[in-house]
């Protein structure tokens, strides 16, 4: 419930500064050996230029999408509404900090079946099950387009999630990001 409170009072403020809108496209990592791929939209709520050091505060709505492969146990897929605070320096350098609700279903892998009424088995299509996913987190990087012209920015972050529910008690995951955002428009 705070978040969402948090969320309409962000909302409702009014951006002094209008920043274009990123995309941002990642190899996303569940843990290290669980790879897969991450696409989000990053729409700033707020942003700021302090004049003192050419520095670029933002806050951003950054809604996302990753799926990773578990090989021979299963395919996760995380949706992420994300609230981030990001700061950008005189030279380029990128320090991001953010916090998510996620949503996170994963599809088992192989065949599974389940007891029907007489006793027999079927087949269970698309097994698996959804989770909460609360995630925190913390990366750097660099855009390219204050220093060298180019319209692209590189980054990194890791991600700390803990699934709920995880059998009878929760799970902590982690998960790596290292990828680019391109604006999709001029700034």
């Amino acid at each position: 419930m705070s978040g969402l409170l948090a969320l309409a009072v962000l909302l409702i403020l009014p951006a002094p500064e209008a920043t274009a809108q990123q995309l941002r496209v990642a190899y996303f990592g569940e843990t290290v050996t669980h790879y897969g791929l991450k696409v989000a939209y990053e729409h700033p709520l707020i942003s700021r230029t302090i004049t003192r050091n050419s520095a670029r505060k933002e806050f951003l709505f950054t809604p996302g999408l990753a799926v990773y492969n578990h090989p021979d146990n299963h395919v996760g897929v995380i949706v992420s509404p994300e609230l981030a605070y990001q700061r950008s320096g005189r030279r380029g350098g990128v320090f991001e900090v953010s916090l998510s609700n996620s949503y996170f279903r994963y599809f088992l892998a192989g065949q599974t079946f389940e007891v029907d009424e007489t006793g027999g088995f079927r087949r269970v299509r698309m097994a698996g099950r959804g989770a909460y996913l609360p995630t925190v987190s913390v990366g750097f990087g660099q855009d390219l387009s204050i220093r060298k012209n180019r319209s692209l920015a590189w980054y990194a972050r890791l991600n700390l999630m803990q699934q709920r529910p995880y059998n009878a008690s929760t799970l902590m995951r982690f998960g790596i990001e290292c990828g680019i955002r391109k604006p999709l428009k001029n700034k």
